[in-house]
């Protein structure tokens, strides 16, 4: 079978974790035998990257090429909101992307074609797949269907942000753009349900499908007499970063730690917070060779989002590693913790309860190597191979 995975971003280029999960699915893909190709975007860089370059290792090609826009997007947060605006009103409509796209499936001819997030590359796609007749499988991964950032804060689901795109008709355009592909796959019940209120892909096959876990790896870990939070991720407010370094400055526990690896919008202000608490290291972006010396350290994985996440994939890749998570209840996030088992849970936004959810496991720290089997067994059902047998079966079921 001739399968094409269409993603704004594939590695090197990558924001967060729908472009690894693309990744991951498409040399799953590859090794259970199945002809594989990508089409993806490229920055800007002349005008020789409007035109579509081939590259990638010889099993599964890489098609890229620049769409045709204000700005490529992943410099998004470089422009002001009516910038911005405009850029989502001609990548709604971008006809270039249309036939840029056409050209690369006309070429490849595939059996189905598997989408994830396709925002800067155009969403005229699901137009184009109804037309060329290709079967189509969505796979859902944030809120961007709903509201152009991708987010939602936990209390401002009604803000004015939000309002403003249901007035000028976003959600009524994304439904009729979208209308019901084939299959729609989501790696958690809470965000297929969202779209189901919306009134979202009604004619579609829908199915819950957890993100994939490349492998279970066990740490090397290294003793240590303190507590070692790790933070992973965009250094944003809305992901609650500046509110857990708040937290751990409040609490006279001289045997804590936290460290951070990422980079964002608010890595200054995040650092102006941690100023003097020699208790807070950050650490940057990191390559993932880079990060594995760090986490062997490290006892819990902190997820302190304030907006409704979907199925994070730091998560998954965590507790494939043996460490358990204590992270913000919010979205699908709890369909991946059983408390106390392979982690912990406290309500979006109360941090004095994440407080002394800290606290309590700090006094019980001695026993947190006990959980390591847990968290395996927690995402043993999410391993590659599993997932890649869901999307085949899938692939292969009858229109």
């Amino acid at each position: 079978m001739k399968i094409g995975i269409i993603s704004n971003l594939y590695p090197p280029l990558i924001r967060g974790g729908a472009e690894v999960i693309a990744a991951l699915e498409a040399q799953g893909l590859k090794d259970a035998w199945q002809h594989v190709f990508v089409i993806s975007s490229r920055p800007y860089n002349g005008l020789k990257s409007l035109a579509i370059s081939k590259n990638g290792d010889a099993d599964i090609p890489v098609y890229r090429f620049y769409p045709l826009n204000i700005y490529h997007y992943l410099n998004d947060f470089r422009f002001p909101g009516f910038i911005r605006l405009l850029w989502h009103l001609f990548d709604s409509f971008n006809i270039f992307s249309y036939f840029k796209i056409k050209k690369i499936l006309l070429k490849e001819k595939p059996d189905v074609v598997i989408t994830h997030n396709i925002m800067g590359l155009g969403f005229l796609t699901p137009v184009l797949l109804r037309r060329l007749k290709i079967k189509h499988i969505h796979t859902l991964h944030d809120v961007q269907l709903a509201t152009p950032s991708g987010l939602i804060v936990f209390g401002q689901e009604n803000s004015w942000q939000h309002k403003i795109f249901k007035f000028l008709g976003y959600v009524k355009l994304m439904r009729y753009l979208w209308q019901s592909p084939d299959i729609v796959i989501a790696p958690s019940r809470f965000l297929l349900n969202y779209y189901k209120d919306l009134g979202f892909f009604s004619k579609s096959k829908q199915v819950v499908v957890p993100n994939p876990v490349k492998k279970l790896f066990k740490l090397n870990k290294k003793e240590s007499y303190n507590l070692e939070l790790l933070y992973l991720g965009q250094i944003h407010k809305a992901k609650g970063i500046l509110e857990l370094i708040k937290t751990v400055k409040s609490l006279s526990i001289s045997s804590l730690r936290l460290s951070i690896i990422g980079v964002g919008p608010d890595l200054a202000e995040a650092k102006k917070i941690a100023a003097k608490d020699k208790r807070i290291k950050f650490y940057g972006w990191l390559q993932h060779n880079e990060m594995v010396p760090i986490i062997s350290k490290m006892d819990i994985l902190v997820v302190p989002s304030l907006c409704y996440e979907n199925s994070p994939t730091v998560i998954y890749e965590i507790l494939a590693l043996g460490l358990p998570v204590l992270a913000a209840n919010i979205g699908g996030v709890a369909e991946l913790i059983s408390e106390g088992k392979n982690g912990w849970t406290y309500p979006a936004g109360d941090f004095k309860t994440l407080s002394k959810k800290i606290t309590s496991i700090h006094r019980q720290r001695d026993k947190l190597g006990n959980l390591a089997d847990n968290c395996h067994r927690s995402v043993g059902p999410y391993l590659l191979e599993k997932y890649i047998e869901k999307v085949l079966d899938l692939a292969n079921s009858p229109r």
